[in-house]
C-alpha cells in the first residue's frame, strides 16, 4: 500500500516539475518575442528618417503632385485594405533596406536581419497648385500656424506607413506622421 502511495506522490510531483519547466520555457518565448519586437520598432526609425530625405528631395523637385508607384501617394487613398493600408500599394514592389540602409534584393527572405519597407502618403485630399497657399490649406491636412504665408513655410501631413520583417518570421507594421514644406 505504501508503495502505491509513494508511485502516486511521485506522479504527482513528476507533473508538477514538468509544469514548471513549461512555464519558465513560455516566459522565455514571450521575452524572446518582445526583443524581436522592440528591435524591429528601432529598425522603423530607418525607415522615418529616409521617408524624411523622400519627402525633401520630392518638395525641393515640385514633384509633390505627382505619384511614384509604391513609394509616393500624393493624394489620400480612399480603398484601403483592413490596417488603413492604401490597395494600390504592391508590397512585394516597395523597395527594402536593411536597418543600416543596404538594399535588399529579397524582402521575403529571412536571413536572421531585419528587412524595411516604407511608403510615403502625402495627406491631401486632392493635389492642390504648390504655389497657392490658400489652395494647399483647403486640399491638404496641415500644421495650423499664423506665420505661414508660403507654400515653403507651412507644414503639410505626410503620412509614412512602415513594414518591418524580422528573424523567425516576425512582421510589424508602423505608422507615422510628419510634417513638412508642400514645396520650396
Amino acid at each position: 500500500m505504501v508503495l502505491i502511495v509513494v508511485l502516486v506522490v511521485l506522479m504527482i510531483i513528476m507533473v508538477a516539475g514538468m509544469g514548471a519547466m513549461r512555464a519558465a520555457d513560455t516566459g522565455n518565448v514571450i521575452s524572446g518575442n518582445f526583443t524581436f519586437q522592440q528591435a524591429s520598432a528601432q529598425a522603423s526609425d530607418r525607415a522615418i528618417t529616409d521617408a524624411m530625405s523622400v519627402i525633401a528631395n520630392r518638395v525641393a523637385g515640385d514633384a509633390g503632385n505627382t505619384d511614384v508607384a509604391n513609394q509616393y501617394i500624393s493624394v489620400v487613398s480612399s480603398s484601403v485594405d483592413s490596417r488603413g493600408i492604401p490597395n494600390s500599394v504592391t508590397w512585394a514592389s516597395v523597395p527594402c533596406v536593411d536597418e543600416k540602409g543596404g538594399a535588399i534584393a529579397d524582402c521575403a527572405a529571412d536571413s536572421g536581419n531585419y528587412r524595411v519597407q516604407y511608403v510615403v502618403e502625402r495627406m491631401c485630399s486632392a493635389n492642390p497648385t504648390l504655389t497657392d497657399i490658400a489652395d494647399i490649406r483647403a486640399k491638404c491636412e496641415y500644421d495650423a500656424s499664423a506665420s505661414a504665408m508660403a507654400p515653403n513655410s507651412i507644414g503639410v501631413h505626410y503620412r509614412v506607413l512602415i513594414r518591418v520583417r524580422g528573424p523567425r518570421g516576425t512582421e510589424n507594421w508602423y505608422e507615422a506622421v510628419v510634417s513638412g514644406p508642400a514645396s520650396t
